[in-house]
């Protein structure tokens, strides 16, 4: 992940993001390892007013998963998203 140019590389290989998928992983990779709730995921894409559908972080999460690998982004059913590695 290079923060700078935000871009994200898998295999060496550039993987094209939404500027919302990478705010995401971006969130998720700096809060390595910590629980990170579907709210606050929701608020740091979304300014608070937006009246977004409440599945709308599941959606880029799965996304995320499609492009970067399932194993990347870990669930706790009912409690929010975490990156391990």
């Amino acid at each position: 992940m290079d923060t700078i140019a935000k871009h994200v590389y898998r295999g060496g290989l550039r993987v094209e993001l939404t500027s919302r998928e990478y705010a995401i992983l971006e969130l998720l990779v700096r809060s390595r390892g910590r629980l990170v709730s579907r709210a606050r995921i929701h608020d740091h894409i979304y300014s608070e007013d937006t009246g977004v559908l409440s599945n709308v972080v599941d959606v880029h999460i799965a996304a995320l998963r499609r492009k970067l690998g399932s194993e990347l982004v870990r669930t706790r059913r009912g409690e929010g998203y975490m990156i391990d590695a």
